[in-house]
Parts: structure tokens; sequence; C-alpha cells
């Protein structure tokens, strides 16, 4: 079996570097990728983790924060051939979104979304900059909504 740099995002039983994830994706779209953790990172209170998630996603960067509970805030699946930006959207954080205003590809996205326990599963094969920057305005949009259901929740107990 090959060894060959996209080795790390398959090897399950080597847990890799964000840095060495993230330079295996291709060239073309790495300065998207890069800008998609940067921003990510940027945000407040967001911390970066490396976790196997399995077929298909595989060694993957975990957004987490503490406004969204049970589950990370955003994903990084860095394929090496198409890297994937995941943002999971519950029905408050849909309703808050500028839909009118996004691309078609973005909007579809979000439409066709798979549904799990009240979470919409929005999933992207990150392209461009400027679709990055897209997708972790949604990404921010959902925050700011777990964050007020989360104080709700904190003001109710």
């Amino acid at each position: 079996m090959s060894t060959g740099s996209r080795a790390a995002w398959n090897d399950r039983f080597r847990k890799p570097s964000a840095e060495i994830l993230t330079s295996e994706v291709a060239r073309g779209v790495a300065p998207a990728v890069s800008l998609y953790r940067e921003q990510l990172l940027a945000t407040a209170g967001v911390t970066e983790e490396i976790s196997w998630q399995g077929v298909p996603w595989r060694w993957s960067l975990l957004y987490r924060h503490e406004a969204v509970q049970g589950r990370a805030w955003a994903y990084l699946v860095a394929q090496p051939g198409q890297p994937l930006a995941i943002v999971p959207l519950t029905s408050e954080g849909i309703a808050a979104l500028p839909m009118r205003r996004l691309l078609k590809p973005v909007q579809d996205a979000i439409t066709h979304a798979k549904q799990v326990e009240g979470v919409w599963w929005a999933q992207w094969t990150i392209q461009s900059k400027s679709q990055v920057e897209s997708l972790v305005k949604i990404a921010r949009i959902q925050l700011e909504q777990s964050s007020v259901a989360s104080g709700m929740a904190a003001g109710a107990a």
C-alpha cells in the first residue's frame, strides 16, 4: 500500500495534524480552504479539533463553540480532491438566513440538506474564496442563533 501524500486523510490509525490535512487538498482550492479555516478560527470562542468521523468524512477538522451543544458548529472535511465545508443548521438558523441574497448553489445545498434530529447538514465542495466568505457568514448567523437559543435556555433554568 502506498504511503503517498494523500494517505493522512484516509489513515484511521494515525492522527494527522491540521497542517498535514490541509496541505493535502488540491492546490487550486488550497487558498480557499485556508481562508475557511482562518475565518472560522477568527470567530471568538471557537476551537479547532481533529477527529476521525468515519466514512466518508474520515479525518476532519471540527470547529466547536460553547453555544452549540452536542456537536461541532462547523466542519472542514479535508478530502484531498474535493474538500467540504459543512455547517449544521437549525430551523432558527435557516429562518435567519438571507436566502434570496445567497447564490443559487449555496441555497440549493441548504434546501437539499439531509435532516437528522432537527439539524440540517448542509455541505458544500469548497471552490473559491468568495464562496468561503458566504459560507462563513452562514456559519456565523447559525452561531448567533445558537447563542440566542442557549441564552434563552439558561435564562429559563
